[in-house]
């Protein structure tokens, strides 16, 4: 059961400024939380490609496509590009699509899942990118807009998420 002192925590971090339309529109101001307890405010990540893939433990191919984001991540490291990957697991105790932040922690371990890992339970950022299918990945450039969106996952595509690797190789020229 949430206490209203995390309920007044998620709110805060989950907090938007502005809304944001599609690719090219100024990215909403968000902070949310990791599964480490820490604010992580996308803001401090100006100057940086910030690539943020929402998805949830219960998603078809997830195991896949956290495999794909992770290498991503690792194909960037040290480049200026910080990925992130988004949960939308709900920290309703009991809710069908529930998962504790040590749940999450266990889950991106046992698909090596190494880059950070933000939750987003009441789906404020995801709403506020105006998404509506999972996977999604959105791409931020380094001026905070939104650049790129890529769209669900295709293991039989040879480099499923050749597209976002391309959209990011346009930010870092």
């Amino acid at each position: 059961m949430l206490t209203s002192a995390k309920r007044r925590m998620i709110a805060v971090v989950t907090a938007l400024v502005l809304s944001v339309g599609g690719a090219g529109a100024q990215s909403p101001q968000l902070a949310l939380r990791s599964i480490g307890g820490q604010t992580v405010n996308l803001a401090d990540d100006r100057g940086k490609v910030v690539v943020l893939s929402f998805s949830a433990t219960w998603t078809p191919l997830v195991s896949k496509e956290l495999t794909a984001v992770q290498n991503l991540a690792d194909r960037y490291a040290g480049r200026g590009v910080v990925v992130y990957w988004v949960s939308i697991n709900t920290l309703k105790q009991g809710s069908k699509n529930y998962a504790s932040d040590a749940d999450l922690q266990a889950f991106a371990g046992r698909y090596g899942l190494k880059l950070p890992v933000l939750r987003d339970p009441e789906q404020a950022a995801y709403h506020a990118f105006g998404l509506t299918a999972l996977p999604t990945i959105v791409v931020i450039d380094p001026s905070g807009r939104v650049a790129h969106r890529h769209v669900g996952f295709d293991p039989e595509q040879g480099d499923s998420l050749g597209d976002v690797g391309k959209a990011i190789d346009q930010l870092l020229k």
